[in-house]
């Protein structure tokens, strides 16, 4: 760095003792210290800046489900309403554009999982209607006479509703170990729809008018207090039943803080909370006109309602004070934080988006799915409890399978560990006690049954901690001979070429009297499948026409000793094939349950379900894709990876890697954008250019003394003068000249555009890929 100060005082040790004269030294000095200055300053010109360019950041995404305000509220017993007078705990709302943006499958993001802890849930849901003002429209001509009290009338009675039920806590803890609100979770219902007169936004007006919720939890509480509104009922353990759900006219602006507002992009459509009186009450924006007629869901006005009011509903049933919590505890109820990534919330945030249609009642409305732990997975029913039944003798045992299976998929939830109890039309049936699954049980478990009055009897079975986890059978009781078959397993999975595959076919009597004469099995392979070998204890089979005879008797309630048929699979087989098996003969009095069927569903061995079609960052940001994998028993470890991304970003996965069917998330990450300007490098600066400089001017001065030198030292003279030329020579190069450096702006990050990039799962025995686009801002 040069030193002014210190450089002047080098300039005058050097130039005393050259130049005696003062003149020659004010001279000689003040042109060295000029030359140096130009020097200096040259060089400083041509040096090279790395100068950072502004970075993009990626925005704050206001309308991502979760999404949390600060809040407290008294959590008091409600005996009398009070003013609010609080500020909002968490509170979560459906996102607007929940139809255009985010996951829409049928299928839940990979890990979610609702965590308890330790907060009320809604006992029986007491739904009140209320409409801010006479200027709220929830219906339109589309709809005809479908009405918001009617949904809640059905809905609240429905199987969707009886998904529900799998969150009653009574019987468990939160995740501190100790709070718990110890309900049960059964049906609600519709109480009735008031209109109220607002002290504020009645609606009817051209004029925007603006709501903050504070507004609204003051008017409702004012609203019970004058009686307009029904009263808030509570369960027998004291929490509140009631839920005010809340809509509103066109022209009104509910605002949650400055950048949080109905129907307007980054902001929502409904969101639910509870007052200060620890009161559950949803928010629903106008679905009629404006933003949120086309940024909340799709048909017709009154579908829109009600896909975006079950979302609240539901929530407010499972996390019934979320207004009053700010911490992961009581009075918290169920909800997700996801620890490891941003919090997915509560039960239908998990599922923003995902609209189906249900039959309620005598109706079908359009709803959003929630997420079932048991089923792991967004549903719109409760799990399914099958239990196929046949014939009986009276007073003979049988037995039957109960299966349970997703509402969804079919598949056996081999993770259910409940509690079953049964019942029968039969007031004379033997019936199982209670059980609990165990994990042993994988989901399917065998009882015994016997039942006495003759015809069509009924066997209901029911969770007896999740009410509306149920089913039923029918039986019918007869003394006439029954032979009836079945085959396992119902289903198989084999890959193209397989050998060896076996599948088992069984005979009963549900009659209650001995058969008489021969039975015959006949068994029948779909295309793709060769039987290999036919065989079963005490029974004359024959390969080439499938078939096995035998003469002896089979008491009632017995069975026959099972028949095994071993099949290979054609390298050609179709990707479905189906393998049949009939009983006849003996004396069999009824043929409805003489043929059984299995399912042989051959290949890919990892096959992709459904997937993200695509997402939008900035750069800097990530994206996330949830993948549907279904992966074959001879799968073994699915490893997955990623091509086609733009420059500076990367793929990762969770889980890394699957050994059965279930969800990942790709997620890519992406790199801010930046500008960079490069250059030569900085000229040289030292001291010895400036060294060379003082040199020059010693030997100048050397020179004008040296003519009164004797003529040995004025011989020098030539030798100083060549030095001097060439200490001009350097000295004309130093700094570099004037010339401008060369500027190169370099971008480095993600640059923006929109890529094809694709996912590939592999395994040993198979792969499957498949294509999502990333769009970069």
């Amino acid at each position: 760095m040069f030193n002014p100060v210190r450089h002047i005082r080098l300039f005058r040790l050097l130039c005393r003792p050259t130049f005696r004269s003062f003149r020659l030294r004010l001279v000689g000095c003040g042109a060295i210290l000029i030359l140096s200055g130009i020097c200096l300053s040259s060089g400083a010109q041509t040096r090279a800046v790395g100068q950072p360019g502004a970075v993009e950041q990626p925005a704050n995404d206001a309308s991502a489900a979760g999404q949390n305000q600060s809040s407290g509220a008294d959590q008091s017993q409600v005996s009398t309403v009070t003013d609010p007078g609080q500020t909002r705990g968490l509170l979560h709302i459906v996102p607007f554009g929940r139809v255009a943006s985010g996951v829409k499958n049928t299928f839940a993001p990979a890990g979610a999982h609702l965590t308890y802890w330790g907060g009320p849930v809604i006992s029986n849901i007491k739904v009140v209607v209320v409409f801010w003002g006479s200027h709220v429209v929830t219906t339109n001509p589309a709809d005809g006479t479908a009405t918001l009290s009617q949904f809640f009338t059905d809905i609240t009675s429905s199987r969707y509703f009886d998904l529900l039920t799998e969150y009653t806590t009574a019987g468990i803890v939160g995740n501190n170990g100790v709070s718990t609100s110890n309900q049960s979770i059964g049906h609600g219902s519709f109480v009735s729809t008031v209109t109220i007169t607002p002290s504020k936004c009645p609606g009817g007006s051209a004029t925007a008018c603006i709501l903050l919720d504070s507004d609204i939890q003051t008017e409702l509480t004012n609203q019970i207090n004058a009686a307009v509104l029904p009263g808030p009922q509570t369960d027998a353990h004291g929490f509140v039943n009631t839920f005010y759900a809340v809509y509103f006219p066109p022209n009104v602006t509910i605002e949650l803080d400055a950048t949080t507002k109905s129907c307007v992009k980054g902001g929502f459509c409904a969101y639910h909370s509870s007052t200060g009186s620890t009161i559950p009450y949803g928010v629903m924006a106008d679905f009629s006109s404006g933003g949120c007629s086309v940024g909340c869901g799709s048909g017709t006005t009154l579908q829109i309602a009600t896909a975006v009011s079950s979302h609240e509903m539901s929530e407010a049933i499972t996390d019934a004070q979320v207004g009053s919590s700010n911490v992961l505890g009581p009075p918290l109820a169920w909800y997700d934080p996801d620890p490891a990534g941003s919090a997915l919330g509560e039960i239908g945030d998990i599922c923003g988006g995902q609209d189906v249609t249900v039959s309620a009642g005598s109706n079908t409305y359009k709803i959003q799915q929630e997420f079932s732990n048991l089923q792991n997975d967004c549903v719109s029913a409760p799990p399914a409890m099958k239990m196929p039944g046949s014939g009986a003798g009276p007073g003979v045992p049988f037995s039957l399978a109960l299966t349970v299976q997703s509402s969804t998929t079919a598949a056996t939830l081999s993770n259910y560990t409940g509690s079953v109890h049964f019942t029968s039309s039969d007031p004379l049936a033997v019936l199982p006690a209670d059980y609990t699954f165990v994990a042993g049980d994988a989901g399917s478990h065998t009882f015994q049954f016997t039942l006495n009055t003759l015809g069509n009897q009924t066997i209901s079975v029911a969770d007896t901690r999740s009410s509306g986890f149920t089913g039923s059978t029918t039986v019918n009781i007869s003394t006439a001979i029954d032979l009836a078959t079945s085959v396992s397993p119902g289903q198989l999975t084999a890959l193209p070429g397989a050998s060896g595959l076996t599948l088992a076919t069984s005979v009963r009597n549900n009659g209650s009297t001995p058969t008489s004469g021969a039975v015959s099995i006949v068994m029948s392979l779909g295309s793709g499948l060769n039987a290999a070998a036919l065989a079963g204890t005490g029974w004359t089979c024959t390969l080439g026409t499938l078939t096995c005879v035998r003469a002896d008797a089979l008491a009632s309630g017995a069975n026959y000793p099972d028949i095994t048929v071993t099949f290979n699979v054609a390298a050609n087989a179709p990707s479905v094939a189906s393998i049949s098996s009939t009983v006849s003969g003996g004396g069999d009095a009824d043929f409805s349950n003489n043929t059984a069927n299995a399912t042989v569903n051959i290949g890919p061995v990892v096959s992709i379900t459904s997937s993200t079609a695509g997402a939008t960052v900035t750069a800097g940001g990530v994206a996330h894709y949830v993948v549907g994998m279904n992966l074959s028993p001879a799968a073994g470890t699915v490893n997955f990876s990623c091509s086609g991304l733009p420059t500076a970003a990367s793929c990762s996965f969770s889980p890394t890697s699957l050994t059965s069917s279930g969800n990942v998330t790709m997620t890519l990450s992406t790199t801010a954008r930046a500008t960079v300007a490069n250059g030569p490098q900085p000229g040289n600066r030292n001291l010895w250019l400036l060294l060379g400089l003082l040199s020059s001017a010693a030997m100048a001065g050397f020179c004008l003394r040296a003519r009164k030198q004797p003529r040995r030292v004025r011989r020098l003279a030539p030798i100083f003068g060549t030095c001097t030329l060439l200490l001009a020579g350097v000295l004309a190069g130093c700094g570099g000249g004037s010339k401008p450096p060369t500027v190169t702006n370099v971008i480095v990050g993600t640059p923006a555009g929109t890529y094809v990039v694709t996912f590939t799962a592999t395994s040993a025995n198979g792969t499957a890929s498949q294509t999502m686009n990333l769009t970069v801002n």
